[in-house]
């Protein structure tokens, strides 16, 4: 029996993926137009001077073929979760 290319493509990243959701980084966030972390999950917007990122593991993403930064994000309030770019995050702090 052959296997669907859709059970094989991005295995890893989705391995990966998986792992951190099961350590408690249950939220999934992006970057908007401006650069300001956004919450997928309830859309809201993450202050600028309350949150860490961490960058974790670099994995290829076949099904657009690059590489994809895999990042943590704990925020004050508590929420973790995942940030996935195709470049590594750095994250300014405004003093």
């Amino acid at each position: 029996m052959l296997k669907s290319a859709n059970n094989v493509i991005n295995r890893l990243l989705t391995k990966r993926l998986n792992q951190l959701h099961n350590e408690g980084y249950i939220y999934d966030f992006a970057l908007n137009n401006d650069k300001a972390i956004l919450c997928i999950q309830n859309n809201c917007r993450v202050a600028k001077n309350s949150f860490s990122v961490k960058l974790i593991d670099q994995v290829y993403d076949q099904l657009f073929n690059n590489y994809k930064y895999i990042h943590t994000i704990e925020t004050d309030a508590g929420e973790k979760g995942i940030l996935l770019l195709p470049e590594i995050y750095f994250h300014k702090t405004v003093n």
